[in-house]
């Protein structure tokens, strides 16, 4: 007997019969049940009767359907009896038939009477029909399961590879390449004209197929017709005639629209001919709209929805699956990194959407000039990388050049105004070593801004030996160390005397200042670390952590400097002074310290309050009233410091120290200052001689008028701690 599982599913239903049979026929000597195909799937006693299968399989098939009888009874040559009777479902199809096996001579008894057997055995036949009616649809149910197990799997499997794997056109290609073939396809094919994605996977029987001549049909032919439809479309590819081609022998396609975020069709998915012919069903639709539900994921995350360009995301799976591919001794790969040196000026002049229309504009542009083995990618706002792969240095120099000449007509017009837009490049290699891959993209960034030091509007290659550069290699390693000391609360807080130069000792003063220790544990000069803060826009958060800590301490020694005892001045950094919420900061700092405004000052350099001058004077005047001293930190180095002297509402002058490193040998120094003093006094403003290093140049300062003065030849800067000790020390020896 066969034991596939259409037949051990019979067995099963049958055998759960055969006590009824047996106990309702007992002088049957065996019960057997044959398939509509005329073979044994169950026998009462397991065994194979050969006489029986030949007998079953010369069985007329007309034999029931022909005549209205309701058994068939036969004698075989061995001279036992066979009594037929077939299984009906309710429609009257046959679902086979149960044999009884009679001894020898058995159907010349007097008790052996077909006619009531069937009668007797009616019951177990209906029981028999229902059961096999029951197996069968389970089987059905299960071999739907099974396939639909089979396609949950592959989703599953899609998820996984979608969401934790490449984000590049390498994602869409397993995305092609697994559903072609899990549907057996001849020809797959993910067409997306906006954003110049082309993947296609093909069966080796279509192996000749001319891609250019298909993907234009379904460009032309297809695509306009999947306008406002949403789920996967069948269409019938008719043949053409006399053609031997196998791609014009007649097939279906199945055409998946994909949808942009406005809900229009920007492309298609498409699958083309199943290599087994088979025609397409409601599952393999099903599946179809899981899969380019995925691929438009893709797009979403790895593309940039103005220009339709690749995003960072995108772009760096695209560099890292690149990089993958270089072979030692092959041509590098190229970046090119493009900026628009002149953007916000656009969206200053003409709004928003001006900048937007320029963007677009560049990206068509570079696009134009972008050969086919190149990639571009909007990174950021403004900022847009090409990768030519396996590409020398001379290539790369050649387009973006090109690209440079193409920019020249890049400009904003609206009525009478226009702006001509520039671009700075930069340029860097991108070679086999894991260090070259990781770092090409920063460096070609480094190159692009050096192009922007060096004046805009050129291109730059990167060069380690560029003392621009280094400084931005040397601000980038520092920004991590900064971050963390940071997070760690470990900076140092210093504190410099600032000294009265009139009779008497007069009120404490003192300049917060701020060091920190790098990795090896020295200290990182002042000037790399300010100027590591300021390109990476951190000084907002220092400026917040001196506020928070100076006050913190302080208030811990109120006794010492509260009610004019004391004084301490915090710098505030030009990017702090365009923060509008750095006076909310300063304001919930002291409301939550319970600290006094007369014991804590700021100072703002003169170059940074003119750059932000609104700004400046709001808060500067908002500090004032709150109680705060302020100083006007590095006057006179500016051209119209006067000018704009009386647009400030501050109490102290800090008189530049280019001035003061010189005075005693310099007589325009020494004027400079004599006339700084002498204004201030008129405003009834104090000054500070900063950098005062000699007891010549703090004598000079002292006779000019001069009220205080902070440098070496004071004090050099000590801890904060320190100062605060001392303090207590004085105080209690006065009192």
């Amino acid at each position: 007997m066969a034991a596939g599982p259409q037949n051990q599913t019979t067995q099963n239903s049958i055998g759960k019969a055969q006590a009824l049979l047996q106990s309702l026929v007992p002088r049957a000597q065996v019960f057997c049940f044959y398939s509509p195909a005329r073979e044994c799937v169950w026998s009462s006693d397991g065994a194979d009767d050969y006489e029986v299968d030949s007998f079953m399989a010369g069985l007329p098939r007309q034999v029931f359907t022909d005549s209205d009888a309701s058994y068939v009874r036969r004698t075989l040559e061995s001279g036992r009896t066979l009594l037929i009777l077939e299984a009906r479902n309710d429609a009257g199809t046959g679902l086979g038939h149960l044999v009884v096996v009679f001894s020898r001579n058995a159907g010349k008894s007097s008790w052996f009477n077909p006619s009531l057997l069937r009668q007797v055995l009616a019951p177990a036949l209906d029981v028999i029909s229902e059961s096999l009616l029951i197996g069968n649809s389970l089987q059905a149910l299960n071999h739907r399961v099974a396939g639909l197990e089979k396609e949950l799997a592959l989703v599953y499997e899609v998820d996984e590879r979608v969401h934790g794997a490449s984000r590049s056109h390498a994602g869409l290609a397993q995305l092609v390449g697994q559903s072609g073939r899990h549907l057996s396809i001849a020809y797959s094919v993910l067409l997306i004209p906006s954003k110049r994605i082309r993947i296609s996977a093909t069966h080796s029987s279509w192996k000749n197929v001319n891609r250019k001549v298909m993907d234009r049909y379904l460009l032309d032919q297809i695509l306009p017709k999947l306008e406002g439809r949403r789920a996967p479309v069948i269409f019938e590819i008719p043949a053409v005639e006399g053609s031997q081609n196998a791609e014009e022998q007649g097939y279906q396609t199945l055409v998946s629209p994909l949808l942009d975020k406005s809900g229009g069709v920007e492309g298609v998915l498409a699958q083309l001919g199943r290599v087994n012919s088979e025609p397409f069903n409601d599952s393999h639709r099903r599946f179809m709209s899981h899969i380019v539900r995925k691929v438009e994921y893709v797009i979403e995350q790895s593309f940039d929805a103005m220009t339709g360009l690749m995003n960072r995301a995108g772009f760096e799976a695209q560099l890292a699956e690149s990089w993958g591919e270089l072979k030692h001794g092959a041509l590098p790969h190229q970046l090119v990194y493009l900026d628009l040196d002149n953007l916000q000026l656009v969206n200053d002049t003409f709004g928003r959407a001006a900048g937007d229309a320029v963007i677009i504009r560049f990206a068509r542009l570079v696009e134009a000039n972008l050969p086919k083995s190149a990639v571009l990618s909007r990174l950021t706002g403004d900022d847009f990388c090409i990768l030519m792969t396996h590409a020398d240095g001379d290539a790369a120099m050649q387009l973006a050049q090109s690209i440079r000449e193409s920019s020249q007509d890049l400009r904003y017009l609206e009525g009478d105004k226009t702006l001509q837009v520039t671009i700075s490049v930069g340029i860097a290699e991108c070679g086999t070593s894991r260090s070259d891959e990781r770092k090409a993209l920063t460096s070609a960034r480094m190159a692009c801004e050096a192009a922007k030091d060096h004046g805009r509007d050129r291109i730059e290659v990167f060069d380690d030996a560029d003392q621009s550069i280094i400084r931005r290699q040397d601000d980038m390693l520092l920004v991590a160390q900064i971050q963390q000391t940071l997070d760690d609360d470990a900076f140092d807080l210093l504190a410099q005397p600032i000294a009265t130069l009139g009779p008497g000792p007069g009120r404490p003063r003192y300049e917060i200042l701020l060091r920190m220790k790098g990795s090896d544990g020295e200290p990182v000069p002042t000037k790399a670390l300010f100027s590591a803060a300021e390109r990476y826009n951190m000084m907002p958060q220092i400026d917040r952590w001196v506020i928070s800590a100076t006050a913190a301490r302080l208030a811990r020694a109120r006794g010492l400097v509260e009610g004019g005892k004391a004084l301490f001045s915090v710098n505030l950094s030009g990017q702090s002074l365009s923060d509008d919420e750095i006076l909310g900061f300063v304001e919930q700092e002291l409301n939550a310290t319970g600290l006094s405004a007369d014991c804590i000052g700021f100072e703002v350099t003169e170059s940074a309050a003119v750059r932000n001058l609104a700004k400046a004077q709001n808060l500067i005047d908002a500090l004032h009233d709150r109680g705060c001293t302020i100083s006007l930190d590095d006057f006179g180095a500016g051209l119209s410091s006067f000018a704009y002297l009386k647009s400030f509402r501050v109490d102290v002058l800090k008189i530049d120290g280019s001035f003061i490193r010189d005075i005693a040998e310099n007589r325009i120094s020494e004027s400079m200052v004599t006339a700084i003093t002498q204004v201030a006094k008129v405003m009834q403003l104090k000054t500070v001689a900063e950098y005062v290093e000699t007891a010549e140049s703090m004598d000079l300062v002292r006779r000019i008028g001069v009220d205080f003065a902070q440098g070496h030849a004071v004090s050099k800067p000590v801890p904060l701690d320190d100062v605060l000790a001392e303090l207590e020390v004085r105080f209690a020896e006065a009192g």
